[in-house]
């Protein structure tokens, strides 16, 4: 049963049933093998930003790596690259465009959302020593000798050459600008200035239910475009590669219907105005219409971190807990919300902050851990040093305890 470290640790998010670490444990081994969630600007989820997440095998093509590139639940890890930090001189890279104004599910439909934003969505190619893999991305800014794009890590980890394919068949020599393990993101960039740019939404305003729209290159099939909703919102997965690669848990990632397969990994999710709310990321193996994606809030300030050469913070609290249904497997359940904490790692803003094994942490910040919320959703919100403040139920009595989020170790 899922064990759960909060964000700061190797978090692992069970799928089925598997133990969940928050962050300094070891990554617990999901049951299913399949699944990965994603994080938001400085908070750690259950556990910080995981690893990724399993991915399903699949038909390869060219040599491809096992399967294309995606997540856990089913998105296999194509092709990775591993180059140098490159930075370029010069006038500094235009802002990353977002609109926040709220969409209407129908505001536009799927053909012209397609038309609009499939021109800014290329493939990625990643060669290794003896494989290629193929993965999605897409151009988010441009300064005056680049375009960016942004993909997922594990779409480019390792990866000796890397190389972009737009829709219009021109194509580029990349180089890797900076990665994220624990969240999954990575950003790309091409000698090019004048690239098609997409346009970030916000996917805090996502509702469960919104109809949405997956461009990538799925199978190699580039430009592919498929439709469904938002399943659901708030997913902790834990997804991992091919050939016993190593998992990695997403604490709060986007669950959708719209078709992902491998190839899909690094493409986008939009709403029906063309704004990209996601970043697919992973696809569940073991079920159909299951798929993941990294909420555009979080993908968005990671790749905006990772063009300035900065550090992406991970937030995290320090325990080891368990969900409410996997707390009534352990023989630990209890009624109402939140979470239950299973241990308290030494050092941590948790011990700091006077968290006991046995806790219910019901809350962060009044906001109440549920099936609407996850632990990891609401620690990656804020940074590290931020003060909150948890409600937690101990015996017969409801406390409130301060913690102040630190960086996760070894992030």
């Amino acid at each position: 049963m899922p064990v759960r470290e909060d964000a700061g640790e190797h978090a692992q998010a069970t799928i089925g049933g598997i133990e969940k670490i928050e962050g300094m444990s070891e990554p617990a081994h999901a049951p299913m093998g399949t699944g990965w969630p994603v994080r938001e600007p400085g908070a750690g989820a259950n556990h910080e930003p995981p690893p990724p997440p399993d991915l399903p095998s699949t038909a390869r093509r060219r040599g491809w790596r096992g399967a294309l590139a995606m997540l856990l639940l089913g998105l296999a890890a194509g092709g990775l690259i591993s180059f140098g930090l490159t930075r370029y001189a010069g006038s500094g890279v235009t802002e990353i465009r977002v609109n926040d104004t709220p969409v209407k599910a129908g505001a536009a439909v799927a053909v012209d959302v397609a038309k609009r934003l499939a021109p800014a969505v290329a493939t990625i190619v990643a060669t290794q020593a003896s494989s290629t893999g193929l993965g999605s991305g897409f151009v988010i800014a441009h300064d005056s000798s680049a375009s960016y794009l942004v993909t997922n890590n594990h779409v480019v980890q390792g990866a000796t050459n890397l190389h972009v394919v737009m829709p219009d068949g021109q194509q580029f020599t990349a180089h890797l600008v900076g990665t994220d393990a624990l969240d999954d993101i990575a950003v790309v960039s091409v000698p090019s200035t004048s690239l098609p740019q997409a346009t970030f939404g916000t996917s805090a305003r996502l509702s469960a239910g919104q109809s949405v729209i997956a461009i990538g290159s799925p199978l190699g099939n580039q430009g592919s475009v498929t439709v469904g909703v938002i399943s659901a919102l708030h997913r902790t997965i834990q997804a991992g590669g091919e050939a016993g690669s190593s998992a990695e848990t997403l604490e709060d990632v986007l669950q959708t219907d719209a078709s992902i397969n491998p190839g899909n990994s690094g493409g986008p999710l939009a709403d029906t105005a063309g704004n990209v709310v996601g970043v697919n990321v992973a696809t569940a193996g073991n079920a159909n219409s299951i798929g993941y994606s990294i909420p555009a809030d979080l993908a968005r300030y990671v790749a905006g971190t990772l063009i300035k050469h900065q550090k992406v913070q991970h937030p995290f609290l320090g325990i080891k807990y368990l969900s409410s249904i996997d707390a009534i497997e352990a023989g630990s359940g209890f009624s109402g919300p939140g979470v239950f904490v299973k241990s308290v790692n030494a050092g941590t803003p948790a011990a700091t902050g006077g968290f006991h094994a046995g806790d219910i942490l019901v809350a962060i910040n009044s906001v109440e851990i549920d099936n609407g919320q996850t632990l990891g959703g609401l620690i990656q919100e804020h940074k590290v040093g931020d003060v909150v403040v948890c409600t937690v139920r101990r015996g017969g009595q409801t406390i409130t305890l301060n913690a102040t989020l630190a960086e996760r170790p070894g992030a």
